[in-house]
């Protein structure tokens, strides 16, 4: 059930929470569903324990306190389908970054110049579903404690790493600045487009 109150910051609608909240509303007034659920901490150490060595990820603090307050967020459809937003649990968020984001160490990209590269994707954490096949994911090559935000596409990965060297292959500039404003941003579309 949506909530109000009128302080921003403490649940207002420019809060973070008020925006979660609006969605749901929104969601709702479409006959759709809003399912979320607090994350515990530990479950979220878990995700850590899980890519590790292959990365050294500590949670964001805006994505941890989301997952503390929300968890695995998710709209969907009367059928039980996401319908246009889903925020991973750290589980699937552990098992979207091993299956849809890593690549093995022989891989290579070729570039619109046609140079072929050798590319990890091993500083990518995938977090939530960004339709196509791709994954929204924080890039942890970037310093902390907040990273970067960027769309993986396993076709054209723009934020892969060259192997030698660790340069990214692509000069393309992340699309949120972190946790915070892609949220922002995703719910903001979300209910621009039930308008």
């Amino acid at each position: 059930m949506a909530r109000k109150t009128g302080s921003k910051g403490k649940g207002g609608a420019d809060s973070l929470e008020g925006l979660v909240y609006g969605l749901v509303a929104v969601a709702a007034e479409r006959d759709l569903g809003a399912v979320y659920g607090a994350v515990p901490g530990a479950a979220l150490d878990e995700l850590t324990a899980a890519l590790a060595p292959a990365v050294q990820f500590a949670p964001p603090p805006s994505w941890r306190a989301f997952m503390g307050s929300f968890g695995s967020l998710r709209v969907l459809d009367a059928a039980g389908e996401v319908a246009g937003f889903c925020v991973y649990t750290p589980r699937e968020a552990a098992a979207h970054t091993r299956e849809h984001v890593r690549v093995g160490p022989g891989a290579l990209w070729v570039d619109g110049d046609g140079r072929e590269h050798a590319i990890t994707t091993d500083h990518l954490v995938a977090f939530a579903d960004a339709g196509g096949g791709g994954q929204w994911c924080f890039d942890t090559s970037a310093p902390g404690p907040e990273y970067p935000v960027c769309r993986h596409q396993a076709d054209e990965p723009r934020f892969a790493r060259e192997r030698e060297g660790g340069g990214r292959v692509s000069a393309e500039a992340h699309e949120y600045a972190d946790f915070a404003a892609w949220l922002r941003a995703q719910i903001d579309e979300f209910i621009r487009e039930a308008s």
